[in-house]
């Protein structure tokens, strides 16, 4: 039975290890080109395996009094169920759709919402949604704009400042 606490012990010290350092572990595999792809050798699945099948083989020998065999088995199912879920769950994680970048370039041609005046020689700020987000911009603009006016973005002279014009509705 102690041969299991260790193999679980060892098991989860490798889970714990690959979520502090991330993919550290992962090169090594893929280095040794031992992964035949899809993430099955992860350091996750890995570690999630060896922890539940040590601590299942340990559990089922105490709990139901079998012999080594019998722990084997148990903490052989218990580690593919464990190690097959988290599997699934990596797999998801890295396919997983995010959402695009924020980049200020891709505002132009965006319209936006005059929040603080323009002055004719000065800057003004603007609100525009982009991918979703509320954004607010300083703002240029050829002539005075005033509060509440509907501009478009026809350039981008920094990450903070636009430059706007109004537009006719």
């Amino acid at each position: 039975m102690v041969g299991f606490l260790v193999i679980g012990a060892v098991g989860l010290g490798l889970l714990l290890v690959s979520l502090v350092l991330g993919e550290v572990l992962d090169g090594v595999f893929d280095a040794l080109d031992f992964d035949g792809g899809g993430g099955w050798l992860s350091s996750p699945v890995i570690g999630s395996f060896l922890a539940a099948f040590g601590f299942g083989g340990a559990l089922t020998m105490q709990g139901a009094g079998v012999g080594v065999t019998g722990g084997a088995l148990a903490g052989l199912g218990s580690g593919a169920a464990v190690g097959g879920l988290a599997l699934v769950l990596t797999r998801s994680l890295m396919n997983m759709r995010t959402d695009e970048s924020v980049r200020t370039t891709d505002l132009v041609g965006s319209r936006a919402t005059v929040i603080t005046p323009i002055p004719e020689d000065g800057y003004g700020e603007v609100s525009v949604s982009h991918l979703g987000q509320m954004l607010k911009y300083n703002a240029r603009a050829q002539d005075a704009v005033p509060f509440g006016t509907t501009v478009e973005i026809t350039a981008v002279i920094s990450s903070s400042a636009v430059v706007v014009e109004a537009v006719d509705e």
